[in-house]
C-alpha cells in the first residue's frame, strides 16, 4: 500500500516552505503530491502549526490518498466505503423529518429519520449509488435488484420521494438498521492532518470521536458479524445545520466484488483492519 498527501497551500507561503520545483502553481494555490513519509510533509506541518498559532494558515485542502494492490484489496474481508460523488441539497433542507429528542446534546448524533427521504431528485448524480452532504445514501433500483438477487445482508432498503412527497421508482434509500462495528484505538482521528488537536468535535459521551478519519481503519474483530453492509458504532464529523457527524460505511468483500463486477462506479475503498 501506497500512501500520498495531496495538499494544497498558498501559494505566496508555499514559496517559503518549499523548494520551488516541488508542486505546481494555480492561481493562489500550489497543489503538492507527496509521499507521507516525506521530510516536506513534516516541514510543512511544522509551518502550519506556527502559523495556526498567529491566526492564519498555511494550507488550504488535504487529502490521504491510500493505492492498495489487487491482491490487497481482494484479501480484504472489509472495506471501508466511501462513496462519491456527493451532492445536495440534504434530506432534511429538502423536508426530511429528524426527530432530535433522543440526540446526544453535545455532538447532535443520534436524531432518527421519521418517514420517507424527500430529496430534489433531479439533482441525483445519474450513478448507482450517490450521498447527500448530509449523509443520506440512495442506490439506483438497478443496484437494488442486484443485491437482492445476491443475498447481500444488513441493510434495509426505504422510498425516496420528491419535496412535494411524489415517490419515485428508479431510487431508494439504503438503511443501515444496526451501527455496532466497534472503532479500534489503531484508527486515528483528529481535527486535521496537519494540526489534529483540539478536536472540538469529539464527544465526550463518545458518540463522536473527532472531526475525521487520519489514518487507516482499524476495528476490533469481535464486533463484526457477517452482514455485507455495515457501519461503525462511534461517528466522526461535526453537526453544522443539516450536516451531521456519520458512521463509516463498511462493506463485505463479497459485496465489493458485486460493486466491481457489476461496474458500478464513484466510490473509493480502503482496506478496514480487523485487530
Amino acid at each position: 500500500m501506497r500512501e500520498l498527501l495531496e495538499v494544497r497551500l498558498f501559494a505566496d507561503e508555499a514559496k517559503r516552505v518549499l523548494p520551488p520545483d516541488v508542486g505546481r502553481e494555480t492561481g493562489l494555490s500550489r497543489r503538492v503530491l507527496l509521499e507521507l513519509d516525506d521530510p516536506l510533509v513534516e516541514r510543512i506541518r511544522q509551518h502550519e502549526q506556527e502559523m495556526r498559532g498567529q491566526d492564519s494558515v498555511l494550507v488550504t485542502y488535504w487529502e490521504i490518498h491510500r493505492k492498495y494492490t489487487q491482491r490487497e484489496l481482494k484479501d480484504a474481508r472489509l472495506l471501508w466505503l466511501k462513496v462519491r460523488p456527493w451532492f445536495e441539497p440534504t434530506g432534511e433542507d429538502c423536508g426530511t423529518v429528524y426527530d432530535e429528542t433522543k440526540a446526544c446534546p453535545k455532538c447532535a448524533f443520534g436524531a432518527r429519520q421519521v418517514g420517507p427521504l424527500h430529496l430534489e431528485l433531479e439533482r441525483i448524480p445519474k450513478r448507482d449509488i450517490a450521498r447527500t452532504l448530509g449523509g443520506e445514501i440512495v442506490v439506483s433500483a438497478r443496484l437494488a435488484e442486484e443485491m437482492k438477487a445476491a443475498g447481500m445482508r444488513g441493510y434495509e432498503l426505504g422510498p425516496v420521494v420528491s419535496r412535494q412527497g411524489k415517490p419515485t421508482p428508479h431510487w431508494y434509500q439504503l438503511l443501515l438498521p444496526e451501527c455496532l462495528v466497534e472503532l479500534a484505538p489503531e484508527t486515528r482521528v483528529g481535527a486535521d492532518f496537519f494540526v489534529p488537536e483540539p478536536d472540538e468535535a469529539r464527544c465526550p459521551a463518545g458518540h463522536v470521536v473527532g472531526f475525521d478519519v487520519l489514518s487507516e481503519v482499524h476495528v476490533q474483530r469481535s464486533s463484526v458479524g457477517e452482514a455485507d453492509w455495515l457501519c461503525t458504532r462511534q461517528a466522526v464529523g461535526q453537526r453544522l445545520g443539516p450536516y451531521r457527524p456519520l458512521p463509516l460505511l463498511l462493506i463485505s468483500q463479497r459485496l465489493y466484488q458485486l460493486l466491481t463486477a457489476r461496474k458500478v462506479k464513484r466510490f473509493d475503498v480502503e482496506v478496514a483492519h480487523l485487530d
